[in-house]
């Protein structure tokens, strides 16, 4: 912060000044950061380090909190505090538009490499709540510094003030003997999350069961859309397929009978998400009921002719809404769901 933080020992014989450790423990900072994010918040998921963007530079870490929302974090290091708030809002510009299949093909790449699945952490992190089928509703940045200047936390302040979702937080370090420290301070005035929550004016997920489903089904004022939606939900409930989705809007998943994996994200708007990957290979009874399911949806031109889902990470949304189709189309899919995620 701009006014320098201290710490101080007590001792029988009063207070004893910590000496601040030497700078290069910020360097150090990164690797901590990966490795326990709670340094920060205990309601974020690390799911990227140096991760590329479009323009060629790295994000320092990209998280997810417990709503599916994408939290930049960027270290300062030695760059001016104006240029790292100028850098930070640049990659957030780009995260601005990341659909869903790419945060999942970023998380997906770095937490295989550590045996997990974006999934699999996601709810070994936080618990009861299901990953959201749509992330990135909204996003946050986190400016990480040993210290800022007055002009930098005012311009901070003012940012998020004016709704802007931003943040900062500081790590100072002390030395007793052979004994470290290090102490932590975030710029607004409120622990991280309780900011993100006033700022944002979230509305709560909700726990979409079958009968909350029916009622939101019944207000969705396009004909075709109503009955097609209202169709899959009994099919999936008749074929014990139905799994119910944690999220903001209303929507429901489609799983394997025999295996219970999610592979089939249903919104009431008529988006249809396939997970189908090969980080999703182990929802499928076999690779060949995987690339079978694939075809099928190539077939109803709900994926691109040319996708190979060995080369995929994760999933895609598809092409076309369900009020897109054709009934026979309509009538195709059905098949198809019922010939690959109901077992024989």
């Amino acid at each position: 912060m701009s006014n320098q933080m201290r710490l101080w020992k007590i001792t029988d014989k009063g207070f004893e000044v910590l000496n601040r450790a030497a700078v290069e423990q910020e360097k150090k900072l990164h690797d901590w950061l990966e490795r326990d994010i709670s340094l920060i918040s205990d309601d974020l998921l690390v799911i990227g380090r140096e991760v590329l963007t479009d323009f060629n530079k790295s994000i320092d870490l990209l998280c997810l909190d417990g709503n599916g929302d994408i939290v930049i974090i960027e270290l300062k290091r030695d760059r001016a505090p104006r240029d790292v708030l100028a850098q930070i809002l640049e990659y957030a510009s780009w995260v601005d538009d990341l659909p869903s299949e790419r945060i999942l093909e970023i998380a997906n790449d770095y937490l295989q490499k550590k045996g997990t699945t974006l999934e699999e952490a996601f709810q070994q992190k936080f618990g009861t709540r299901e990953l959201p089928e749509l992330l990135n509703a909204s996003h946050k940045m986190v400016i990480v510094a040993s210290e800022l200047d007055a002009q930098t936390e005012r311009i901070l302040n003012y940012l998020s003030k004016h709704g802007i979702d931003i943040n900062a937080v500081t790590f100072s370090y002390f030395r007793d003997g052979e004994n470290k420290y290090m102490a932590r301070a975030i710029l607004i005035p409120q622990s991280l999350k309780e900011t993100v929550m006033k700022l944002s004016k979230r509305i709560p997920s909700i726990k979409w069961t079958a009968e909350l489903l029916k009622e939101q089904i019944d207000k969705i004022p396009k004909e075709v859309l109503r009955k097609r939606v209202s169709e899959i939900l009994k099919f999936a409930l008749e074929k014990d397929i139905f799994a119910e989705s944690f999220a903001q809007s209303p929507q429901f998943s489609l799983i394997m009978q025999n295996t219970r994996g999610k592979v089939l994200a249903v919104l009431l708007v008529g988006t249809l998400y396939a997970y189908f990957g090969l980080n999703e290979a182990r929802k499928y009874p076999t690779d060949e009921v995987r690339r079978g399911f694939v075809e099928d949806l190539k077939r109803l031109n709900l994926l691109p002719q040319n996708i190979n889902p060995d080369e995929v990470g994760s999933g895609r949304i598809l092409k076309r809404r369900l009020d897109d189709l054709t009934d026979e189309e309509f009538t195709e899919l059905l098949k198809s769901l019922e010939r690959n995620l109901v077992s024989k």
